[in-house]
């Protein structure tokens, strides 16, 4: 079979260090060319693959060599690029989030459905082997019924880069554009949420912060979620904590299991002691086009990111269906939409909205 020809609109960090690392040793895929506002970055890009570089995207979609576009751009065009993507019959990989609200989830999917193109968001986590063994221990009922799952992440994250980042109207907000993997990981282990309860506040930061309140996004917040399946989740997240701490887990009939530092720690009522579980870096050709160092360090960062891509990849040739298809990466954006309607409200909101 042919390589798949790819076109990558958004050319930044996010590309640079998850996606090119897939694309330089994959034979399944050909970057042919490279889309970016950034005209410098666009350029060193496509050198780098060999391809054409573009500062106006809808070049790059006119193009009849390009089958499928890699779309790494911050969260506000995403809706814009995809129906135009569609419209030229392109298959669509949205890096997340794969969007700023549901209406714009709709149109995104309804234009994919209307052109029958593969539309699908690059969600890592779903192909991280921890969060694979932990959903097969939920699954295999080795950990029993859930009833609570947790997520703390209370940190630090500099105003005074990333302009778009705390501008809501680009980022959608620090729900959306972040803790969305974490909604995600919530659908993918324990399945749909049936109703959301939130509180969210803003600690004025200066820097690349609006000064306007209203333009500028939450740094705090609080989310309860109720489990169709029974049991609840709790993500508490800021921005705005100098002093940090995080971890992650769920608390089941049968015991408890909690993620920290990159593995797997469980432990059931009938265990004398807790296992540990951490993937090893395989002893393979897979990934060594980073520095070595880095490959040992973030070995299932490349790996899950790559495998997502493939994913995809492998979609649109018909040897697998899709497991985050648009449908998948909605249903995350609801949750975060309805935890922004609690918090405006002071109401718990029920799904789906």
């Amino acid at each position: 079979m042919d390589p798949i020809r790819v076109g990558v609109i958004g050319s930044g960090g996010i590309f640079r260090g998850l996606h090119a690392p897939y694309f330089e040793q994959t034979k399944r895929a050909k970057i042919v060319a490279v889309a970016d506002v950034n005209e410098k970055g666009a350029q060193e890009q496509a050198k780098r693959f060999g391809a054409e570089a573009y500062t106006d995207y809808h070049r790059l979609l006119e193009r009849k060599d390009v089958d499928a576009v890699d779309v790494c751009t911050h969260p506000a065009p995403h809706r814009d690029v995809t129906v135009a993507a569609a419209q030229a019959k392109k298959h669509i990989l949205l890096e997340k989030p794969m969007c700023r609200t549901v209406a714009e989830a709709d149109e995104m999917i309804a234009a994919a459905k209307n052109a029958d193109v593969q539309l699908q968001v690059a969600y890592m986590m779903r192909f991280n082997p921890h969060y694979m063994k932990l959903k097969a221990m939920i699954e295999g009922e080795t950990l029993g019924a859930v009833h609570m799952a947790y997520v703390n992440q209370i940190g630090w994250f500099p105003p005074f880069t990333h302009p778009w980042l705390f501008v809501r109207e680009q980022s959608g907000g620090m729900l959306v554009e972040q803790a969305i993997h974490n909604f995600d990981l919530w659908l993918y282990l324990f399945g749909p949420v049936s109703t959301v309860y939130a509180q969210t506040s803003q600690v004025a930061m200066g820097g690349t912060y609006p000064a306007d309140p209203k333009k500028a996004v939450e740094n705090n917040a609080t989310v309860v979620v109720q489990f169709e399946k029974g049991g609840t989740g709790l993500l508490i997240k800021s921005w705005a904590a100098e002093v940090g701490q995080g971890g992650e887990g769920v608390v089941c009939a049968k015991g408890s299991a909690s993620m920290s530092g990159g593995s797997l720690k469980w432990k059931t009522h009938t265990m004398k002691e807790a296992q540990t579980f951490i993937a090893p870096v395989p002893e393979d050709d897979t990934f060594r086009n980073v520095a070595p160092e880095a490959r040992a360090k973030n070995y299932w960062s490349y790996a899950s990111k790559g495998r997502g891509i493939e994913h995809w990849l492998k979609c649109i040739a018909g040897e697998e269906k899709a497991t985050t298809s648009g449908e998948v990466g909605r249903a995350g954006i609801e949750i975060a939409e309805a935890a922004y309607r609690s918090a405006h409200s002071g109401k718990r909101i029920a799904l789906p909205l």
